[in-house]
């Protein structure tokens, strides 16, 4: 299947049943995204307050997506908690926070977030940053399996130096 067929395919069922993980800490803003989300179709897969509890969540619930505000309880910062995702989750996420100051937006930069939400956050913005999060991250998936048939390819070939 090419890319392209992927991806319409994604498009079409980017939110259908995409399980998405909240980190935060403000209950009224966790309760009412939850809501929000549940009622477009996804699947709340948790609700955490901390980092340490957001990647006790990841492991447990594997989430399509993750929505992290940027502070919340505990040690680690939800930059920090994107940082210590495992590699191997392919999780994206996106921040969630009322800050928008350079020094913040280099910072969530560097752990290449899908998307950057300011609150407070329009209910369609959300769904929309999700759903395009999702369709790309179905895409970068699409793009490592194809670049793992191309290597294995290359690394089978009599020219190869694998």
């Amino acid at each position: 299947m090419n890319l392209e067929m992927q991806a319409q395919g994604s498009a079409q069922n980017a939110v259908s049943g995409a399980r998405v993980l909240i980190v935060e800490d403000e209950a009224v803003v966790a309760i009412h995204l939850r809501q929000e989300l549940s009622k477009l179709g996804y699947i709340v897969t948790g609700v955490a307050t901390s980092g340490n509890q957001a990647l006790k969540l990841l492991e447990e619930t594997c989430p399509d997506v993750v929505l992290m505000d940027i502070h919340i309880q505990g040690q680690m910062d939800g930059i920090e908690t994107a940082r210590r995702i495992p590699r191997y989750l392919h999780v994206p996420v996106i921040y969630l926070t009322a800050y928008a100051e350079d020094a913040t937006l280099t910072k969530a930069g560097e752990t290449n977030p899908y998307g950057y939400l300011i609150k407070p956050i329009l209910d369609r913005e959300v769904h929309a940053t999700v759903k395009m999060a999702l369709i790309r991250s179905r895409m970068d998936e699409s793009i490592r399996e194809n670049e793992g048939i191309l290597f294995r390819a290359l690394c089978s070939s009599p020219v190869s130096v694998c």
